[in-house]
Protein backbone atom coordinates (compact mmCIF):
# COMPACT_ATOMS: atom_id res chain seq x y z
CA UNK A 1 0.00 0.00 0.00
CA UNK A 2 1.16 3.54 -0.78
CA UNK A 3 2.70 5.09 2.41
CA UNK A 4 0.60 8.20 1.83
CA UNK A 5 -2.59 6.14 1.78
CA UNK A 6 -1.46 4.30 4.92
CA UNK A 7 -0.87 7.60 6.74
CA UNK A 8 -4.30 8.79 5.62
CA UNK A 9 -5.96 5.68 7.03
CA UNK A 10 -4.14 6.17 10.34
CA UNK A 11 -5.27 9.80 10.44
CA UNK A 12 -8.85 8.79 9.65
CA UNK A 13 -8.83 6.22 12.44
CA UNK A 14 -7.57 8.88 14.87
CA UNK A 15 -10.19 11.36 13.70
CA UNK A 16 -12.93 8.77 14.14
CA UNK A 17 -11.74 8.16 17.70
CA UNK A 18 -11.84 11.92 18.41
CA UNK A 19 -15.38 12.11 17.02
CA UNK A 20 -16.42 9.28 19.32
CA UNK A 21 -14.99 11.24 22.26
CA UNK A 22 -16.97 14.31 21.17
CA UNK A 23 -20.09 12.16 21.00
CA UNK A 24 -19.48 10.76 24.48
CA UNK A 25 -18.87 14.28 25.78
CA UNK A 26 -22.18 15.42 24.29
CA UNK A 27 -24.01 12.52 25.93
CA UNK A 28 -22.35 13.26 29.29
CA UNK A 29 -23.27 16.95 29.06
CA UNK A 30 -26.88 16.24 28.11
CA UNK A 31 -27.18 13.75 30.97
CA UNK A 32 -25.78 16.39 33.33
CA UNK A 33 -28.51 18.80 32.21
CA UNK A 34 -31.17 16.14 32.67
CA UNK A 35 -30.12 15.23 36.22
CA UNK A 36 -30.32 18.84 37.44
CA UNK A 37 -33.62 19.79 35.82
CA UNK A 38 -36.61 19.87 38.20
CA UNK A 39 -39.65 17.96 36.98
CA UNK A 40 -42.06 19.74 39.32
CA UNK A 41 -42.19 23.43 40.09
CA UNK A 42 -42.05 24.11 43.82
CA UNK A 43 -39.64 26.83 44.97
CA UNK A 44 -40.14 25.78 48.63
CA UNK A 45 -40.97 29.18 50.06
CA UNK A 46 -41.40 32.56 48.44
CA UNK A 47 -38.40 34.84 48.13
CA UNK A 48 -38.51 38.18 46.35
CA UNK A 49 -36.97 37.86 42.89
CA UNK A 50 -35.67 41.07 41.30
CA UNK A 51 -35.87 40.72 37.52
CA UNK A 52 -33.27 43.10 36.07
CA UNK A 53 -33.42 44.05 32.39
CA UNK A 54 -30.73 46.25 30.81
CA UNK A 55 -32.14 47.90 27.69
CA UNK A 56 -30.50 50.05 25.04
CA UNK A 57 -32.40 50.62 21.81
CA UNK A 58 -34.67 47.62 22.39
CA UNK A 59 -37.96 49.00 21.08
CA UNK A 60 -38.15 45.98 18.79
CA UNK A 61 -38.07 43.50 21.67
CA UNK A 62 -38.92 45.05 25.04
CA UNK A 63 -42.72 44.80 24.77
CA UNK A 64 -42.62 41.04 24.18
CA UNK A 65 -40.13 40.61 27.04
CA UNK A 66 -42.18 42.56 29.59
CA UNK A 67 -45.43 40.85 28.61
CA UNK A 68 -43.82 37.47 29.25
CA UNK A 69 -42.37 38.58 32.59
CA UNK A 70 -45.68 39.98 33.82
CA UNK A 71 -47.33 36.67 32.90
CA UNK A 72 -45.06 34.71 35.26
CA UNK A 73 -46.84 32.39 37.69
CA UNK A 74 -44.35 33.24 40.43
CA UNK A 75 -46.12 35.81 42.61
CA UNK A 76 -43.29 37.69 44.33
CA UNK A 77 -41.34 39.69 41.73
CA UNK A 78 -40.20 43.17 40.93
CA UNK A 79 -39.20 44.05 37.38
CA UNK A 80 -36.60 46.78 36.94
CA UNK A 81 -35.71 48.00 33.46
CA UNK A 82 -32.76 50.33 33.02
CA UNK A 83 -32.85 52.50 29.93
CA UNK A 84 -29.20 52.81 28.88
CA UNK A 85 -29.52 56.13 27.04
CA UNK A 86 -31.63 54.70 24.22
CA UNK A 87 -32.19 56.72 21.07
CA UNK A 88 -35.39 54.90 20.10
CA UNK A 89 -38.74 54.40 21.82
CA UNK A 90 -37.55 51.94 24.48
CA UNK A 91 -38.23 54.13 27.57
CA UNK A 92 -41.69 55.12 26.33
CA UNK A 93 -42.71 51.47 26.00
CA UNK A 94 -41.40 50.65 29.48
CA UNK A 95 -43.24 53.65 30.96
CA UNK A 96 -46.45 52.40 29.39
CA UNK A 97 -46.06 49.10 31.28
CA UNK A 98 -45.01 50.84 34.50
CA UNK A 99 -48.19 52.92 34.54
CA UNK A 100 -50.29 49.79 34.22
CA UNK A 101 -48.47 47.49 36.67
CA UNK A 102 -46.62 48.58 39.85
CA UNK A 103 -44.23 45.64 39.56
CA UNK A 104 -42.50 47.40 36.66
CA UNK A 105 -40.08 50.28 37.28
CA UNK A 106 -38.10 52.28 34.75
CA UNK A 107 -34.63 53.47 35.75
CA UNK A 108 -32.68 56.05 33.79
CA UNK A 109 -29.08 55.02 33.25
CA UNK A 110 -26.14 57.25 34.11
CA UNK A 111 -23.63 58.19 31.38
CA UNK A 112 -21.27 55.30 30.66
CA UNK A 113 -17.89 55.77 32.39
CA UNK A 114 -14.70 54.83 30.58
CA UNK A 115 -13.51 51.34 31.42
CA UNK A 116 -17.02 49.86 31.47
CA UNK A 117 -18.95 47.85 28.91
CA UNK A 118 -22.42 49.32 28.51
CA UNK A 119 -24.36 46.22 29.54
CA UNK A 120 -22.14 45.63 32.57
CA UNK A 121 -22.65 49.18 33.83
CA UNK A 122 -26.40 48.90 33.28
CA UNK A 123 -26.51 45.64 35.27
CA UNK A 124 -24.39 47.20 38.02
CA UNK A 125 -26.89 50.05 38.38
CA UNK A 126 -29.84 47.65 38.34
CA UNK A 127 -28.34 45.55 41.14
CA UNK A 128 -27.94 48.67 43.28
CA UNK A 129 -31.69 49.35 43.06
CA UNK A 130 -32.83 45.73 43.46
CA UNK A 131 -34.47 44.61 46.71
CA UNK A 132 -34.72 40.88 46.03
CA UNK A 133 -33.00 37.93 47.68
CA UNK A 134 -32.51 36.59 44.16
CA UNK A 135 -31.28 38.66 41.22
CA UNK A 136 -32.35 37.58 37.74
CA UNK A 137 -30.43 39.36 34.98
CA UNK A 138 -32.18 38.79 31.67
CA UNK A 139 -31.96 40.47 28.28
CA UNK A 140 -34.61 42.55 26.58
CA UNK A 141 -34.74 40.17 23.60
CA UNK A 142 -35.97 37.26 25.74
CA UNK A 143 -39.44 35.74 25.98
CA UNK A 144 -40.14 33.79 29.19
CA UNK A 145 -42.66 31.00 29.43
CA UNK A 146 -45.11 31.41 32.36
CA UNK A 147 -43.28 29.07 34.77
CA UNK A 148 -39.71 30.05 33.93
CA UNK A 149 -38.90 32.01 37.07
CA UNK A 150 -40.51 29.50 39.43
CA UNK A 151 -38.86 26.60 37.59
CA UNK A 152 -35.39 28.13 37.71
CA UNK A 153 -35.78 29.07 41.38
CA UNK A 154 -36.89 25.51 42.17
CA UNK A 155 -33.76 24.21 40.46
CA UNK A 156 -31.56 26.66 42.36
CA UNK A 157 -32.92 25.66 45.75
CA UNK A 158 -32.94 21.91 45.12
CA UNK A 159 -29.34 21.97 43.88
CA UNK A 160 -28.16 24.61 46.38
CA UNK A 161 -26.93 26.66 43.44
CA UNK A 162 -25.52 30.16 43.65
CA UNK A 163 -26.08 30.81 39.96
CA UNK A 164 -28.59 29.25 37.57
CA UNK A 165 -28.14 29.92 33.86
CA UNK A 166 -30.19 28.57 30.96
CA UNK A 167 -29.36 27.52 27.43
CA UNK A 168 -32.31 29.11 25.61
CA UNK A 169 -34.04 28.30 22.37
CA UNK A 170 -32.66 30.63 19.73
CA UNK A 171 -35.57 31.85 17.62
CA UNK A 172 -34.46 32.25 14.01
CA UNK A 173 -36.14 34.42 11.41
CA UNK A 174 -33.83 33.99 8.41
CA UNK A 175 -31.62 31.29 6.90
CA UNK A 176 -28.52 33.24 7.94
CA UNK A 177 -29.56 33.09 11.59
CA UNK A 178 -30.47 29.42 11.28
CA UNK A 179 -26.99 28.66 9.96
CA UNK A 180 -25.02 30.66 12.52
CA UNK A 181 -26.91 30.35 15.80
CA UNK A 182 -26.65 26.54 16.26
CA UNK A 183 -23.01 27.08 17.18
CA UNK A 184 -24.11 28.41 20.58
CA UNK A 185 -25.66 25.20 21.94
CA UNK A 186 -23.40 22.90 19.94
CA UNK A 187 -20.21 24.72 20.92
CA UNK A 188 -21.23 24.63 24.58
CA UNK A 189 -22.58 21.07 24.71
CA UNK A 190 -20.57 19.23 22.07
CA UNK A 191 -17.05 20.58 22.35
CA UNK A 192 -16.81 21.75 25.95
CA UNK A 193 -16.33 19.19 28.76
CA UNK A 194 -18.94 20.74 31.06
CA UNK A 195 -19.75 17.54 32.94
CA UNK A 196 -16.07 16.99 33.71
CA UNK A 197 -15.72 20.63 34.76
CA UNK A 198 -18.71 20.36 37.10
CA UNK A 199 -17.40 17.16 38.68
CA UNK A 200 -13.87 18.52 39.18
CA UNK A 201 -15.06 22.09 39.91
CA UNK A 202 -12.66 23.59 37.38
CA UNK A 203 -13.50 27.29 36.84
CA UNK A 204 -12.28 27.41 33.22
CA UNK A 205 -14.67 24.56 32.36
CA UNK A 206 -17.66 26.59 33.56
CA UNK A 207 -20.04 28.26 31.11
CA UNK A 208 -23.00 30.61 31.32
CA UNK A 209 -25.40 32.25 28.87
CA UNK A 210 -26.03 35.91 29.63
CA UNK A 211 -29.65 35.89 28.52
CA UNK A 212 -30.61 34.33 31.89
CA UNK A 213 -28.47 34.63 35.03
CA UNK A 214 -30.28 33.91 38.31
CA UNK A 215 -27.98 34.76 41.23
CA UNK A 216 -28.38 34.19 44.90
CA UNK A 217 -27.83 37.78 46.02
CA UNK A 218 -25.25 36.86 48.63
CA UNK A 219 -23.19 35.01 46.03
CA UNK A 220 -23.44 37.88 43.54
CA UNK A 221 -22.14 40.35 46.11
CA UNK A 222 -19.43 37.93 47.28
CA UNK A 223 -17.85 37.80 43.81
CA UNK A 224 -17.98 41.58 43.42
CA UNK A 225 -20.95 41.73 41.08
CA UNK A 226 -20.69 43.36 37.68
CA UNK A 227 -18.18 45.86 39.03
CA UNK A 228 -15.63 43.01 39.12
CA UNK A 229 -16.15 42.36 35.39
CA UNK A 230 -16.73 45.93 34.24
CA UNK A 231 -14.53 45.69 31.12
CA UNK A 232 -15.43 42.11 30.14
CA UNK A 233 -17.35 41.60 26.91
CA UNK A 234 -18.19 37.97 27.76
CA UNK A 235 -19.17 38.99 31.28
CA UNK A 236 -21.61 36.09 31.67
CA UNK A 237 -18.85 33.48 31.36
CA UNK A 238 -16.46 35.42 33.61
CA UNK A 239 -19.13 35.87 36.30
CA UNK A 240 -19.87 32.13 36.29
CA UNK A 241 -16.18 31.31 36.60
CA UNK A 242 -15.84 33.77 39.48
CA UNK A 243 -18.71 32.01 41.28
CA UNK A 244 -16.89 28.71 40.83
CA UNK A 245 -13.55 30.21 41.96
CA UNK A 246 -15.18 31.49 45.14
CA UNK A 247 -16.49 28.02 45.99
CA UNK A 248 -20.02 28.53 44.68
CA UNK A 249 -22.20 26.22 42.60
CA UNK A 250 -23.11 27.05 39.01
CA UNK A 251 -26.07 25.22 37.50
CA UNK A 252 -26.42 25.15 33.72
CA UNK A 253 -29.84 23.98 32.54
CA UNK A 254 -31.57 23.22 29.27
CA UNK A 255 -33.96 26.16 29.06
CA UNK A 256 -35.19 25.53 25.53
CA UNK A 257 -38.75 24.89 26.75
CA UNK A 258 -38.72 27.85 29.15
CA UNK A 259 -36.87 30.67 27.41
CA UNK A 260 -36.94 31.92 23.84
CA UNK A 261 -34.39 34.47 22.66
CA UNK A 262 -34.64 36.59 19.55
CA UNK A 263 -30.90 37.19 19.45
CA UNK A 264 -30.59 38.99 16.14
CA UNK A 265 -32.38 39.79 12.90
CA UNK A 266 -30.68 38.82 9.67
CA UNK A 267 -27.32 37.38 8.70
CA UNK A 268 -25.08 40.41 9.24
CA UNK A 269 -26.53 41.36 12.60
CA UNK A 270 -26.05 37.75 13.72
CA UNK A 271 -22.49 37.72 12.38
CA UNK A 272 -21.61 40.93 14.20
CA UNK A 273 -23.34 39.86 17.40
CA UNK A 274 -21.37 36.61 17.55
CA UNK A 275 -18.10 38.27 16.52
CA UNK A 276 -18.52 40.79 19.32
CA UNK A 277 -18.03 38.18 22.03
CA UNK A 278 -16.55 35.06 20.37
CA UNK A 279 -12.88 35.86 21.06
CA UNK A 280 -13.77 37.30 24.47
CA UNK A 281 -15.39 34.00 25.52
CA UNK A 282 -11.94 32.42 25.10
CA UNK A 283 -10.39 35.16 27.26
CA UNK A 284 -8.55 36.68 24.27
CA UNK A 285 -6.09 33.80 24.22
CA UNK A 286 -4.80 33.84 20.67
CA UNK A 287 -2.94 30.51 20.47
CA UNK A 288 -5.72 28.41 22.09
CA UNK A 289 -8.26 30.15 19.84
CA UNK A 290 -6.31 29.35 16.68
CA UNK A 291 -5.84 25.76 17.84
CA UNK A 292 -9.58 25.52 18.45
CA UNK A 293 -10.27 26.75 14.91
CA UNK A 294 -7.90 24.11 13.51
CA UNK A 295 -9.64 21.50 15.64
CA UNK A 296 -13.05 22.54 14.30
CA UNK A 297 -11.76 22.54 10.73
CA UNK A 298 -10.21 19.08 10.86
CA UNK A 299 -13.05 17.58 12.90
CA UNK A 300 -15.98 18.87 10.86
CA UNK A 301 -14.67 20.05 7.47
CA UNK A 302 -11.89 17.60 6.61
CA UNK A 303 -14.20 14.54 6.25
CA UNK A 304 -16.47 16.50 3.89
CA UNK A 305 -13.57 17.68 1.74
CA UNK A 306 -12.08 14.19 1.62
CA UNK A 307 -15.44 12.70 0.71
CA UNK A 308 -16.02 15.19 -2.12
CA UNK A 309 -12.52 14.47 -3.44
CA UNK A 310 -13.17 10.73 -3.31
CA UNK A 311 -16.45 11.03 -5.20
CA UNK A 312 -14.86 13.06 -8.00
CA UNK A 313 -11.92 10.66 -8.17
CA UNK A 314 -14.16 7.59 -8.14
CA UNK A 315 -12.25 6.09 -5.23
CA UNK A 316 -15.02 5.57 -2.68
CA UNK A 317 -14.00 1.96 -2.22
CA UNK A 318 -10.86 2.93 -0.30
CA UNK A 319 -10.97 2.45 3.50
CA UNK A 320 -10.03 6.07 4.28
CA UNK A 321 -12.91 7.38 2.18
CA UNK A 322 -15.37 4.95 3.72
CA UNK A 323 -14.29 6.28 7.11
CA UNK A 324 -14.85 9.82 5.82
CA UNK A 325 -18.41 8.87 4.88
CA UNK A 326 -18.95 7.43 8.35
CA UNK A 327 -17.53 10.61 9.90
CA UNK A 328 -19.90 12.81 7.90
CA UNK A 329 -22.87 10.71 9.01
CA UNK A 330 -21.66 10.81 12.60
CA UNK A 331 -21.20 14.58 12.54
CA UNK A 332 -24.65 15.04 11.07
CA UNK A 333 -26.05 12.89 13.89
CA UNK A 334 -24.32 14.98 16.56
CA UNK A 335 -25.59 18.27 15.14
CA UNK A 336 -29.06 16.78 14.66
CA UNK A 337 -29.18 15.64 18.29
CA UNK A 338 -28.39 19.19 19.46
CA UNK A 339 -30.96 20.66 17.07
CA UNK A 340 -33.66 18.34 18.41
CA UNK A 341 -32.76 18.91 22.07
CA UNK A 342 -32.68 22.70 21.79
CA UNK A 343 -35.56 23.05 19.33
CA UNK A 344 -33.55 24.46 16.44
CA UNK A 345 -34.42 24.03 12.74
CA UNK A 346 -33.53 20.39 12.16
CA UNK A 347 -32.71 20.77 8.49
CA UNK A 348 -29.76 23.02 9.30
CA UNK A 349 -28.08 20.13 11.14
CA UNK A 350 -27.23 18.66 7.74
CA UNK A 351 -25.69 21.98 6.68
CA UNK A 352 -23.22 21.87 9.56
CA UNK A 353 -20.12 22.24 7.28
CA UNK A 354 -21.44 25.62 6.19
CA UNK A 355 -22.11 26.56 9.82
CA UNK A 356 -18.56 25.60 10.81
CA UNK A 357 -16.99 27.53 7.92
CA UNK A 358 -19.01 30.63 8.82
CA UNK A 359 -18.15 30.33 12.52
CA UNK A 360 -14.43 30.08 11.75
CA UNK A 361 -14.72 33.30 9.74
CA UNK A 362 -16.70 34.93 12.54
CA UNK A 363 -13.98 34.04 15.04
CA UNK A 364 -11.27 35.46 12.76
CA UNK A 365 -13.34 38.63 12.46
CA UNK A 366 -13.65 38.73 16.25
CA UNK A 367 -9.85 38.56 16.56
CA UNK A 368 -9.52 41.36 13.99
CA UNK A 369 -11.93 43.62 15.88
CA UNK A 370 -10.14 43.02 19.18
CA UNK A 371 -6.72 44.02 17.87
CA UNK A 372 -7.47 46.52 15.11
CA UNK A 373 -10.85 48.16 14.52
CA UNK A 374 -12.53 48.03 17.92
CA UNK A 375 -15.77 46.28 18.84
CA UNK A 376 -18.89 48.11 17.78
CA UNK A 377 -22.23 47.38 19.47
CA UNK A 378 -25.40 49.36 20.22
CA UNK A 379 -24.00 52.56 18.67
CA UNK A 380 -20.83 52.38 20.79
CA UNK A 381 -17.33 51.32 19.78
CA UNK A 382 -15.10 49.68 22.40
CA UNK A 383 -11.33 49.60 22.06
CA UNK A 384 -8.54 48.22 24.23
CA UNK A 385 -5.55 50.52 24.68
CA UNK A 386 -2.77 49.76 27.11
CA UNK A 387 -4.83 46.98 28.70
CA UNK A 388 -7.75 49.33 29.45
CA UNK A 389 -11.15 49.56 27.79
CA UNK A 390 -12.32 52.78 26.17
CA UNK A 391 -15.53 53.59 24.35
CA UNK A 392 -16.50 56.21 21.87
Amino acid sequence: MNPLHLDLIHYQILLTAVLLVVGLNLIANLRMLGRAMPHKVNPAGLDLVSVLVPARNEARNIRRCLESLLAQEYPLMEILVLDDNSTDGTPDIVLEFARQDPRVRLLRGDPLPQGWMGKNFACHQLAQHARGEWLLFTDADTEHHPQTVAWALTAAKRNQADLVTLIPRAVTHTLGEALLLPIIPFGVMGCFPLALGARLRIPFLTMAIGTFLLFRREAYERIGGHEAVQSEIAEDVVLARRVRKHGGTVLLLDGSEHLDVHFYRGFWETWHGLAKSAFAALEYRLLPTLLMLLFYGFLFLWPVLLLVWGIFQGRMGEPALRLALFQVFMNSGLWYAVAVRFRLPRATAFLYPLTVMLVILVMLDSIRMRFFSGIGWKERVYQFRGGSLFHG
